[in-house]
């Protein structure tokens, strides 16, 4: 009899399920690393459909949390929240098709306080996203802890595609 669930999806063994395993072989843990799914790899590329340099060396971390937006048909947007972070203290580059966002001062507390629960971080971050060769960044701008970064795709007119009319043969 088979059994429905999700427990072979979430490792979850019992001892019977253990002894179920044949001798010699050994059940696979699923770590962060397994569960990287290629359909989550759009998120981290803007502008870009086959680029050479495909794929970012940054590490993958959930800080800060972050939305990519499309803007019509040659624009971009990318929301990182920061709450509590002040402007001066982020730093938003485009350099050799990488826009890099950094918090660059860790937020400490002042005086005689002390946190209770903590649960914004405040430690330094950096994110990196891939961009295409003709992404330039427009503004970058904050308001109410979201940091909105302005992108948009200018293509050369030698690399539009030219189009001609068909004419009828003589």
């Amino acid at each position: 009899m088979m059994k429905w669930g999700f427990g072979p999806f979430l490792n979850c063994i019992t001892e019977k399920d253990a002894k179920r395993v044949p001798k010699g072989h050994r059940r696979k843990t699923m770590t962060k690393q397994n569960l990287l799914n290629i359909n989550d790899f759009h998120k981290f590329f803007l502008g870009l459909d086959l680029h050479p340099d495909f794929f970012s060396n940054s590490p993958m971390t959930g800080y800060p949390r972050y939305n990519v937006v499309r803007v019509g048909s040659t624009g971009y947007r990318v929301e990182v929240a920061v709450p509590g972070w002040d402007k001066e203290d982020i730093e938003v580059t485009l350099h050799k098709n990488e826009l890099k966002i950094e918090g660059t001062q860790k937020q400490v507390v002042e005086g005689d306080e002390s946190y209770l629960y903590k649960g914004l971080s405040g430690k330094t971050f950096t994110r990196v996203f891939k961009v295409g060769n003709n992404i330039e960044l427009e503004e970058a701008s904050m308001k109410n802890g979201l940091l909105c970064v302005s992108l948009v795709e200018h293509v050369p007119e030698e690399d539009k595609p030219k189009r001609i009319e068909i004419i009828d043969a003589a």
